[in-house]
């Protein structure tokens, strides 16, 4: 039976979204050893050797310091390969010389590319990337257009509902990033109108944990999503409140074209009238037998069908 591998380190977010994967799946989760070293010297001698010249998979660990290259060549030719967001064009080669023919190997991104390299540099390095035989897949649709890349849906898991007293009618989480200040004056725009609001802005080194994350948005009528400028994609915070049965309010004007799409339960800022707010926040979230099967294509289980 071939598998689908997926080196990668499970915390926060992604660790409760794979416990909902099922039993049946063919995925087999191994540590990621894609990381860049820790040390200097290490990374000295990985910029110079790994990915330049063809090494062993042992080899390979002994300057990377971390252990997984070696199991490479172990895999079947009917297995697949899925690398989370790799960027480093060196590691996706040695990755490419350790595989046995015959496996199909994938890059997938949960982040736009051009906040990695500059824009006159994506579609050179998405090239190089296909040349090596990586599959690319995207969750920004304009990204997938633009670089012949294949779009995936941002995906979640169909979590434990459990009744939770309603305490914030808005609820922001995340790291400032280049956002703060519209965090700020969104806040006080919606205090001014009376609303509870729960807005936690985070150092990225000290971030709660996503279990509070979520017995949080449990106890909010309307998650707040801001993203960063120059995305597209769906961020995680539309499936979380498609899952929970949350309202959003979010400042991407892209979400009109997506099948999630209600406008009861979706305010866009800058398109939708302040003045329809309160009743907006008031009413029940609105589903129907149409919205139920499209959140099927956000779950996990259907996002790892892409790489079958």
């Amino acid at each position: 039976m071939s598998h689908l591998y997926y080196p990668r380190t499970l915390s926060g977010a992604p660790e409760y979204i794979f416990e909902g994967v099922s039993p049946e799946s063919d995925l087999v989760l191994r540590p990621d050893f894609t990381r860049q070293p820790k040390s200097f010297w290490r990374k000295v001698l990985k910029f110079l050797l790994v990915g330049r010249v063809p090494l062993s998979g042992r080899l390979v660990e002994w300057i990377t310091g971390y252990k997984g290259y070696s199991w490479l060549p172990t895999l079947h030719p009917d297995d697949r390969l899925l690398v989370d967001g790799v960027t480093n064009l060196h590691t996706l080669k040695a990755i490419a010389w350790l595989t046995p023919k015959g496996v199909r190997r994938y890059n997938y991104f949960n982040n736009c590319l051009h906040f990695y390299f500059p824009d006159k540099e994506v579609g050179r390095r998405t090239a190089s990337m296909r040349k090596m035989g990586y599959g690319l897949m995207t969750f920004d649709p304009e990204e997938a257009a633009r670089y012949g890349m294949t779009y995936t849906e941002q995906f979640f898991r169909y979590p434990e509902k459990t009744e939770t007293a309603v305490k914030y009618d808005f609820f922001f989480c995340g790291v400032q990033k280049d956002r703060l200040e519209r965090l700020t004056r969104l806040k006080a725009q919606l205090e001014s109108m009376g609303f509870r609001c729960l807005f936690i802005v985070v150092p990225p080194d000290d971030m709660i944990t996503y279990r509070q994350y979520l017995s949080h948005v449990m106890e909010s009528r309307c998650i707040v999503d801001l993203m960063q400028e120059g995305q597209a994609g769906l961020t995680r915070r539309p499936v979380e409140a498609l899952f929970f049965g949350k309202k959003l309010l979010t400042e991407n004007v892209c979400v009109a074209d997506y099948d999630i799409y209600r406008p009861e339960n979706v305010f866009i800022l800058g398109k939708d009238s302040f003045d329809t707010l309160r009743q907006f926040v008031e009413s029940p979230f609105a589903s129907d037998e149409s919205l139920v099967a499209t959140t099927q294509h956000y779950e996990v289980n259907h996002w790892l069908k892409y790489f079958k």
